[in-house]
């Protein structure tokens, strides 16, 4: 009941301020990211007990591994990749341990610091990964954390949700492009030209609000305008 409480109130003073940059406790900011985000809860022989957001991934840089009590997270800071995370998967494996842009991960956590944010995420996608201690296919764990020199009390909970967007999307999940980060609603189809990546698309308009994967087809949707990519270029917008 007094955790409750506690979100009950931080999201209403979240809410009721708006235009004013307000910084909340470590634990309202986890408590905001848990109300937003679904968190996935895997089974103890294996699949799901419930399955929670999925994260598309917005840009390239970061790293996955095999599932480990250690590992080491890709650190981002002021936009950048501070360090990428895992490790290398045993050589002869056949996997590239490098995240691309549209890969999809599931939300096991959220954890937070006196001066981070840390996603944990695993893999939608399955690998058969040589000594990794399972007999079948398994996710690899891509956790990403956040952070901030200030530490986390200094820090608003926009900052931190346009932070997430800015490397992730939720499917499903709408939101207004970050308009420091030079991507606001002004978007034409003359910014975009055909053959371009989805990497080039992201850097001259933003990330989108959302994305949909049909096969080899990907849809990038903005306010005013969809991006269309078959085989990683675009082919149409409209």
């Amino acid at each position: 009941m007094g955790q409750h409480m506690r979100l009950i109130s931080t999201l209403l003073i979240f809410q009721t301020l708006s235009g004013v940059s307000l910084a909340v406790t470590q634990e309202g900011i986890l408590s905001l990211l848990e109300s937003r985000y679904r968190i996935t809860r895997p089974a103890f022989l294996g699949g799901f007990k419930e399955i929670g957001s999925v994260f598309i991934l917005n840009k390239n840089g970061l790293r996955m591994n095999r599932p480990s009590k250690i590992f080491s997270p890709n650190l981002i800071k002021e936009h950048r990749i501070e360090r990428v995370g895992g490790g290398d998967v045993p050589p002869g494996s056949g996997i590239d341990p490098d995240l691309k842009m549209g890969d999809r991960l599931h939300l096991y956590g959220i954890r937070t610091g006196d001066n981070f944010v840390q996603l944990d995420l695993f893999t939608v996608n399955t690998f058969v990964v040589p000594g990794s201690g399972t007999k079948g296919p398994t996710p690899l764990q891509a956790s990403t954390r956040f952070i901030y020199d200030e530490g986390l009390g200094e820090v608003t909970p926009e900052r931190v949700f346009n932070d997430i967007r800015e490397w992730f999307v939720a499917e499903g999940e709408s939101f207004a492009p970050v308009e420091a980060r030079g991507t606001g609603n002004g978007v034409t189809a003359k910014t975009v030209q055909l053959g371009q990546s989805r990497e080039e698309v992201v850097a001259i308009i933003g990330p989108p609000s959302k994305i949909f994967l049909l096969g080899n087809k990907t849809i990038f949707v903005y306010p005013d305008i969809k991006v269309i990519f078959i085989d990683g270029k675009v082919t149409n917008a409209e």
